[in-house]
């Protein structure tokens, strides 16, 4: 899902010091055009990033990142340069500053489930009534039907023997029991009946759940990694019959899970070849204007996605150290890399959203529970209003009352308990809402004046950094002046997304008046033959020309939001 991300980055960064003390970073993440334009946020805590974004559905959402793909997302990529304040922090603090995030972010889980439960009654019971298809159920369309009597998943059936009966009895009871008032105990039930029939009939794994990489990507197996991969089969068919001997409800789906992997691990062995379930079938695409596209940055982004995948598959498919955390990585690596390799050829790139487990879904046949629908259909549309009316209270986007700031804020309080024991273990506090707080520089400088900050530190943007190398490399006034534009430069290639301008702003302060006069005229004069060129690019140059109008009108009184960005940075130039 595509997110609408707020104004202000706030970080915490734990960190031990030679004291044994540790240390509270709060992170400023600089504007620039497009999302977030006047900043963002996150919460950085023992390695994990907890980032407030407001979503599509108006929510402000707790999401969990790591640091270094938040640096590289915003410092790299968006070209933002970062500043950290460092607040030193008494030991005893340190596991509630790591605590809270966490837990907060799973009451939001919670509540989200609870509110899509609710949706999915209303689906499934609306389907019955207007005698539509039901809607799919997660991890149904792993395996497929009509691929019956494969002979690995036959050849599985018969090892796990007897336990397979008590799945039998297992879904039918289940089903047997599930009512319109039990809607949720249906779809497991239904799982638990999948799973089953899939087992019974020996279903083979659909063609449409796994990961499609080209040969050139997916070279064959060493005999390292078919060692790691005939110990992965024999665990995979230890979960199964430890599945299958127990007397949870809700196991359906990850008996469906299991056996794909089993065959998928079995088919590479028997291919020579990776085979791999596709954790990120469905994810939505997002359109991507061939322009902003070079063959260049997609060749890099490939082969950088292409390495990665070979040091997971060679770490993950060890024999000593193959297991089920590992092999969900390996997953990914490949679902991303396939994403990649075919994002230029489909005009495409993919929104992944968080990290998932592979649950390709189907319709299925059901009886109609027993009984009064309509009263059911009502009751489950009145559980879903109040779950959303419960989401919205609490979470519901506003820009002065509940932002990025806000809600970081508010999980500061909750770590330490209440705004006092903030004030006492940060030497000062900023309270929520506070006027003109959700502004960015308002509220960094709030923390460098009132907080207990020990040192501020900078990450530079990749430009920067870019520049800093040409002038050791190739000292000399030319190198600068080629680069101060847009034109000329070595390291920016002109987007349309960053919209049309002539000179970089972000490195001058007294010029920056007058290099917006000569952006705002390039911008205007790229818009009339944008308007020219609409019929061959669908508009998206005189797009550029405007938004180049548009972000050109801040330079004019000293401030800067365009800084440029990338489409690719090679993690190698990260800084320290």
């Amino acid at each position: 899902m595509r997110a609408r991300a707020c104004a202000l980055a706030l970080a915490l960064v734990t960190a031990a010091t030679p004291s044994g003390a540790a240390e509270l970073g709060f992170v400023y993440v600089r504007a620039n055009v497009g999302g977030a334009s006047g900043g963002h946020a996150a919460l950085v805590a023992g390695g994990s990033v907890f980032h407030v974004q407001s979503g599509a559905d108006g929510l402000v959402r707790l999401t969990r990142d790591g640091w270094d793909h938040f640096r590289y997302l915003y410092a790299d990529l968006q070209n933002r340069p970062l500043e950290v304040a460092f607040v030193a922090l008494a030991p005893e603090s340190r596991q509630r500053v790591l605590d809270a995030p966490p837990r907060l972010y799973v009451q939001q889980e919670i509540a989200l489930a609870r509110r899509d439960e609710a949706r999915d009654d209303v689906s499934w019971l609306e389907a019955w009534r207007d005698g539509r298809a039901l809607p799919e159920l997660a991890g149904a369309g792993l395996l497929a039907p009509e691929r019956a009597n494969d002979a690995d998943a036959a050849a599985l059936r018969d090892r796990l023997g007897a336990p397979l009966a008590e799945l039998t009895r297992a879904a039918q009871s289940e089903l047997a029991r599930a009512s319109t008032g039990r809607l949720r105990e249906l779809r497991e039930a239904l799982g638990l009946r999948e799973a089953w029939l899939a087992l019974d009939a020996a279903w083979g794994l659909d063609p449409r759940a796994l990961v499609a990489l080209p040969p050139e990507l997916d070279p064959p197996l060493d005999d390292a990694e078919r060692a790691g991969l005939e110990a992965r089969a024999g665990e995979l068919e230890r979960t199964l019959a430890s599945l299958l001997r127990s007397n949870r409800a809700d196991r359906g789906p990850g008996l469906l899970l299991a056996q794909a992997r089993y065959l998928a691990v079995r088919r590479s062995l028997r291919e020579n070849r990776l085979v791999l379930l596709d954790p990120f079938e469905g994810a939505p695409r997002m359109p991507v204007d061939e322009l902003e596209m070079s063959a260049s940055a997609h060749a890099s982004a490939v082969a950088h996605a292409a390495a990665v995948a070979r040091r997971v598959r060679a770490e993950v498919l060890a024999p000593t150290r193959v297991d089920e955390p590992g092999y969900t990585v390996l997953e990914e690596a490949g679902g991303m890399l396939e994403r990649v390799a075919s994002a230029r050829d489909l005009g495409a790139l993919f929104d992944l959203g968080r990290r998932r487990l592979p649950a390709r879904g189907r319709s299925v046949e059901a009886i109609e529970p027993t009984g009064d629908r309509d009263a059911a259909l009502r009751a489950a549309q009145e559980r879903f209003a109040a779950a959303e009316r419960a989401l919205d209270e609490r979470y519901a986007y506003d820009l002065f009352r509940r932002n990025c700031i806000t809600e970081l804020v508010r999980v500061t309080d909750e770590a330490f308990g209440s705004p006092e024991g903030t004030a006492a273990a940060l030497g000062g506090r900023i309270a929520p809402g506070e006027i003109f707080g959700f502004i960015p520089f308002v509220f960094f400088d709030a923390v460098r004046g009132r907080l207990r900050v020990a040192r501020v530190a900078r990450v530079p943007s990749h430009r920067e950094r870019e520049l800093a190398r040409i002038a050791r490399e190739e000292p000399g006034l030319w190198p600068r002046v080629r680069e101060s534009t847009t034109l000329l430069s070595t390291v920016y290639e002109p987007l349309p997304r960053d919209g049309a301008f002539l000179l970089f702003t972000d490195d001058v302060f007294w010029r920056r008046p007058l290099y917006g006069l000569a952006n705002l005229a390039w911008a205007a004069s790229y818009t009339a033959y944008g308007v020219a060129a609409a019929p061959f690019d669908r508009g998206a140059r005189a797009r550029a020309g405007l938004s180049g109008v548009f972000w050109s009108v801040p330079e004019l009184v000293f401030e800067n939001v365009r800084k440029g960005s990338f489409e690719w940075v090679s993690t190698e130039a990260a800084p320290p």
